[in-house]
């Protein structure tokens, strides 16, 4: 699930880890929402966004397939 928060977390060098720290969860906690064993709740996903990725389009950022991030800017 969310491939483009995947690829763009990767870019930026956050980890699993850094990501959940930054909404009070344990470091796997991410991992088991991109794998799709757990969901995401949308304050959980605006925490993120707002929080890593304030310059990037949510609806780019939560896509279910892998988009072009300058398309969609």
């Amino acid at each position: 699930m969310f491939p483009n928060l995947k690829a763009e977390m990767a870019r930026y060098g956050f980890t699993n880890a850094q990501v959940s720290a930054a909404v009070g969860r344990p470091s796997t906690w991410l991992d088991n929402r991109l794998r799709g064993k757990a969901t995401l709740s949308i304050q959980e996903a605006i925490i993120i966004h707002d929080k890593f990725f304030p310059e990037l389009d949510f609806d780019y950022l939560y896509a279910g397939e892998p988009l072009n991030a300058t398309k969609n800017l």
